[in-house]
């Protein structure tokens, strides 16, 4: 992160920087100095705020107090005592909860043997000499870190009082956490300690450990380290020469030494059960080939390639930034205090710092007018496009309507009590709103301020509609009471009025005072805040639910009517002040940032937040959902970094770093244009493009789909790309570009390491499925490899293609090796390709309108199956049952008996047992294009259903269990694995029967598939319109139960079983991602993980210390999981 022209803190004790001493405190003990130096920076010359109360107070800035002095509260106001009670409370536990977050986790095994040091018993001065040096530097100082310490510690102590005197004593158990050497005797009564157990289960209770272990990726943190810093490992990597999977994570967490200290201090077994199952699955994906083996070269070679890899997806997801070729040529006297976009008028407006001017210029930087009828500096504008009206606010108490259809020449100005820092145009309601610094929200009536006071009340001039004008009201001694005829009288009489502040406490004063009609009129009227914790940074309106939304500095959010300004409810969850908004109208979700560096989303309805996304290290000052349509958020800091995100999964999409800006200050977005604008003094544009629609998988038409369980993800291809979906976010992980030839199927191994990639030249090449790197390529054929399926736990392929020949390749080598091969398998070209491991065979369909039906191991020809007479479009075998279900061109559908290795038959081997057509209607049928047998067992009963996808997009479900009974088959046992034998070497020319096959099925002699079951065994289920365009994909899934399918129409959707949608695949827009899967699940195998978990402990027994292995690898905290973001953004702008 670049700190050109940053500027040193100011000194708060040298004469003339008054202000950021009265904003800190002497001490730093204020919770929001940032906060206020940039409200003091933004309305000092605002009239209302530089004035003082009676106790000679600023309402932003109160005097630094001393250590535990508390503001001075009149005698018997009651109220304020417990709002400043309140107050202070809430205080004190923002400040405990920063101490805790800046514990340094790392260091919590010496913290524990300080503890014993003291005999496990401190008081509030050692608590503080023990931890003063384990939490990291904090705003305010060493001073303000003392006070949360000492805060800490009364808590503490407080707490184990209470349980005391409940005689609830929590019992830690067998928790190596809180079991300590020391035995503690008789407490001091009149000492207040904390011991070691105590502070232990608070980091549990408030998840300060389970935070840093639960969100450690060690993937990614290998990612982000430079490879000189892994060097060390090398020595141990040659003497061992090939790790095996033990060696290779008895070696890692030893790197990983902290994460693992911390695990076994607090006793989170479950916690390393996770991490060991990472670093089984990072070798996993490293030994590609599953040889169970693995050298140094490979080691460094995949964190090359997955660094490289990283941010491949980003450019695939539905908006990328670029920084624009358009520049700000305007020449800026200082930074930009106020930025905005009126999306009516199409121009943006801003306020350089110290100017009396608001200037207006074009979405392209090209000057387009100055106001200067101002006599204070502007403090915030509004568009409002009814009436072409500029709102104006200002320092000098004004609101001011500029007429936009009037060369921008003023229509209106009204004198209002406070200044007016933020102003929001509510389309619903046709009103604007308004609020200050002291919480007030104001509801403006332009009907009545376009049309001007009443003519009884009116001097001047007629205005240019023939209606009087606004007399000046500057000086009148009515003047200051006119803004009242201006406000929506329905919103203005509400009791209480719209004013940002709590809302429930103020209500629970009111029931707490019942007995008290004075004290209830003071607690309406009596400010609640003295601290300038009312000031108002943002009005946004919800459109969808007819609100608006207020944020301010008191770190709430609420929420009102925008037709009657009646209260909805308040939103609490950031633990400083929030300074922006933004509505997503595709999910209907709020997000908001502010000074805690978090963004939170929320469900308006109910008033809960969703979930927070970490990820910037500095104040949020811009929040902008890009365009209606779209679920993409981009939220801005101060330091200048630009992050876009999707709020369907919550990953960061993309990062910038604005290294042109000192501090940023504003972010624009510009739906219409496409471009964003990052604010300083000067103007930073970033153009951005759509790749996807919204709600929609792919552009392009679909060729497969499918799931892998044991990954958890889903593989989606057309004919340029390959992409990998974490099932767990719905985000994508992987892309694998194909730019060259057209891809025409793809699949995975079984490990989940491997894609495999045909391709129409003929051409098959495998990547690694983590890092979308090539590995090698397989034996070419000479034409469109047409179909490819893998042999589980043979490590072989099988590969069919337009030449007419079937491949099987050998996959654990590394060079191209082919195992099996028979040409000349079909007359016509091969057009699928179904294997079941089960039965042992592979069956084929070709143009030829022939089914062979082959040997796996042998590729000797069992049977050919006549009766189609278009192209074979799908097949595929019922397991354990000896059938195959078939498809034509025609719509037929087709089920056959077929031969078994073993030689026992059935009666109607190589025949029809039943068929029936694919009908849209009584006129027409439709081409099936893929098919899925599912055999199950439903009260002990044997139950055959088949799933069909047709050229139409319609799912279709049929019953067949009857057939199983009328033709009375019976399941085949697998194929013994003492027979089994897949690395067998063959070839062969079927040339002399393929010819002759071809010319029976095109005789007139051979029957259209004639059936020998004349009972009917066949009932039409369930049916749903599933795609808009031909289905190219449809699987059945059991691990969790759901429906897969994929369409020429660019969709891949799940369905429930029944047809109901569950969710689909989607870059962005409306539909939730809503996929039943543990995340957390690392898809080891429970025996594979006891097994290594045993080998690991085993090993740290007999571990010797050893630090020749340094440095070793950390859990990232919060400040470096920062700089990994720095590192991405600047990794992937030196890549570019």
């Amino acid at each position: 992160m670049s700190t050109k022209g940053k500027k040193d803190k100011p000194d708060p004790k040298k004469k003339g920087d008054e202000a950021a001493y009265r904003i800190g405190g002497a001490d730093g003990e204020s919770s929001y100095g940032l906060t206020m130096r940039a409200l003091l920076h933004q309305y000092t010359q605002t009239h209302t705020l530089t004035e003082v109360d009676e106790d000679g107070e600023h309402p932003l800035f109160p005097r630094p107090r001393g250590r535990g002095e508390k503001l001075a509260t009149g005698v018997g106001d009651g109220h304020s005592a417990v709002a400043g009670e309140a107050e202070a409370s809430a205080k004190e536990q923002v400040l405990i909860s920063q101490i805790l977050r800046r514990i340094d986790t790392e260091k919590l095994t010496h913290v524990k043997e300080l503890f014993m040091n003291k005999d496990n018993a401190l008081d509030s001065k050692d608590f503080v000499d023990v931890l003063l040096g384990n939490v990291r530097s904090m705003e305010g100082g060493e001073d303000r870190m003392i006070d949360g310490i000492e805060l800490l510690h009364a808590r503490l102590a407080q707490e184990k009082e209470v349980d005391e005197n409940d005689d609830s004593k929590h019992d830690p158990g067998e928790n190596p956490a809180f079991l300590t050497e020391g035995h503690q005797g008789e407490e001091d009564g009149s000492r207040r300690i904390v011991t070691w157990n105590m502070f232990a289960k608070l980091l549990l209770d408030e998840g300060v450990v389970s935070d840093v272990i639960g969100s450690f990726d060690i993937s990614q943190v290998l990612s982000l380290i430079d490879l000189d810093k892994i060097a060390p490992l090398q020595d141990t990597f040659k003497q061992k020469g090939h790790l095996n999977l033990e060696d290779f994570v008895i070696i890692m967490k030893s790197q990983f030494q902290q994460v693992f200290e911390l695990i076994t201090l607090f006793g989170l077994h479950e916690e390393e059960k996770k991490l060991i199952a990472q670093l089984i699955n990072l070798y996993e994906m490293i030994d590609v080939g599953g040889k169970e083996s693995m050298t140094w070269e490979e080691f460094t070679a995949f964190l090359v390639d997955q660094g490289m890899a990283e941010d491949v997806p980003q450019q695939y997801n539905t908006i990328r930034f670029s920084q624009s070729p358009l520049r700000d040529d305007t020449v800026h006297q200082s930074h930009c205090e106020m930025a905005i976009y009126f999306k009516g008028y199409d121009k943006i407006a801003f306020v350089e710092q110290g100017s009396k001017s608001l200037k207006v210029c074009t979405p392209d930087m090209v000057n387009h007018a100055e106001i200067k009828e101002f006599t204070q500096t502007p403090l915030c504008a509004e568009y409002i496009d009814k009436y072409s009206y500029v709102v104006v606010s200002c320092s000098d108490l004004s609101l001011s309507f500029f007429d936009v259809d009037n060369g921008l020449k003023l229509a209106r100005r009204i004198e209002t009590k406070t200044a007016q820092l933020v102003l929001c145009w509510s389309q619903v309601a046709e009103v604007l709103f308004s609020a200050d610094h002291d919480g007030r929200i104001l509801a403006w009536d332009l009907s009545r301020i376009k049309a001007g006071p009443d003519r009884e009340a009116g001097k001047g001039d007629a205005g240019r509609d023939g209606k009087p004008s606004m007399p000046k009201l500057t000086g009148d001694a009515e003047a200051p009471h006119e803004w009242r005829k201006f406000v929506k009288a329905e919103i203005a009489k509400q009791d209480p009025p719209m004013r940002h502040i709590d809302i429930d406490s103020q209500r629970e004063d009111l029931l707490f005072h019942s007995g008290h009609q004075e004290t209830r009129r003071k607690t309406k009227t009596t400010p609640r805040n003295a601290t300038g914790q009312s000031i108002v940074m943002m009005l946004l309106e919800l459109p969808a639910l007819q609100q608006l939304a207020s944020c301010g500095v008191d770190r709430n959010i609420m929420t009102w009517d925008v037709f009657t300004g009646t209260w909805r409810r308040t939103l609490r969850g950031h633990e400083m002040g929030v300074r922006c908004m933004a509505f997503a109208a595709s999910t209907k979700v709020l997000v908001s940032g502010g000074y805690d560096y978090t963004l939170f989303v929320w469900n308006p309805y109910v008033g809960k937040y969703i979930h927070t996304i970490q990820g910037h290290s500095a104040p949020i000052v811009g929040l902008e959902v890009l365009g209606s349509p779209s679920n993409q958020v981009v939220s801005a800091d101060s330091d200048g970094y630009v992050k876009t995100w999707d709020l369907g999964t919550y990953q960061c999409l993309q990062t910038l770093f604005v290294d042109e800006v000192l501090t940023l200050r504003a972010l624009i977005s510009i739906p219409s244009h496409k471009r964003i604008f990052a604010v300083d003094r000067t103007f930073i544009a970033y153009d951005y493009e759509n790749t996807g629609k919204p709600d929609q998988t792919e552009e392009d038409p679909l060729i497969k789909a499918f799931y892998h369980a044991k990954m958890k993800v889903f593989v989606t291809g057309t004919v340029s790309h390959v992409k990998v979906w974490d099932a767990a976010t719905g985000g994508v992980r992987v892309i694998i570009t194909h730019t060259e030839t057209e891809i025409t199927d793809f699949c995975f191994d079984d490990r989940g390491r491997k894609i495999f990639v045909s391709d129409n030249r003929g051409d098959t090449y495998v990547y690694h499925s983590s890092t979308g790197c090539r590995v090698k390529k397989l034996t070419p054929h000479s034409k469109e490899v047409s179909g490819m399926i893998y042999c589980a736990g043979d490590k072989n392929i099988i590969t069919v293609s337009w030449d007419r020949s079937i491949v099987i390749h050998d996959d654990f080598e590394h060079s191209p090796k082919i195992r099996r091969k028979s040409t000349n398998a079909h007359k016509g070209d091969i057009t699928c390709i179904a294997y079941s491991r089960h039965l042992g065979l592979i069956a084929t369909g070709s143009t030829d309108c022939v089914i062979a039906v082959r040997e796996y191991l042998r590729l000797r020809i069992l049977s050919f199956l006549l009766g189609h007479k278009t192209d074979i479009t799908a097949m595929a075998f019922v397991e354990p049952y000896p059938l195959l279900v078939s498809a034509d061109f025609s719509g037929n559908v087709a089920i056959w008996a077929l031969p078994t290795v073993s030689g026992k038959h059935h009666k109607f081997a190589n025949s029809v047992l039943t068929r029936f057509i694919n009908m849209q209607s009584l006129e027409s049928s439709a081409s099936v294009n893929c098919v899925d047998p599912v055999c199950e067992a439903k009260d002990g009963e044997p139950k055959f259903t088949l799933y069909t996808g047709d050229e139409d997009g319609d799912v279709r479900v049929w019953d067949l269990a009857p057939l199983l009974q009328a033709a009375d088959i019976e399941p085949c046992q697998p194929i013994p694995e003492s027979e089994w034998d897949p690395c067998k070497k063959v070839e062969t020319d079927a040339s002399h029967t393929t010819e002759t096959m071809a010319r029976r099925a095109a005789s007139l002699d051979v029957p259209e598939l004639q059936a020998q079951i004349d009972k009917p065994v066949v009932r039409q289920g369930t049916s749903w319109k599933a795609h808009n365009d031909s289905m190219r994909t449809l699987k059945v899934y059991h691990d969790p139960q759901f429906i897969l399918t994929a369409g020429y129409d660019g969709m891949v959707k799940i369905w429930e079983r029944d047809g109901r949608l569950m969710t689909v695949l989607r870059a962005y827009g409306t539909t939730p991602w809503n996929f039943p899967v543990d995340h957390e699940d690392a898809g080891v195998e429970i025996k594979t993980l006891d097994h290594i978990l045993s080998k690991v402990r085993e090993a740290d027994k007999n571990r010797v210390s050893d630090t020749t292995l340094l440095p070793k690898f950390t859990a990232p905290s919060l400040a470096s999981r920062a700089e990994a973001d720095s590192l991405t953004a600047h990794k992937s702008k030196n890549t570019k």
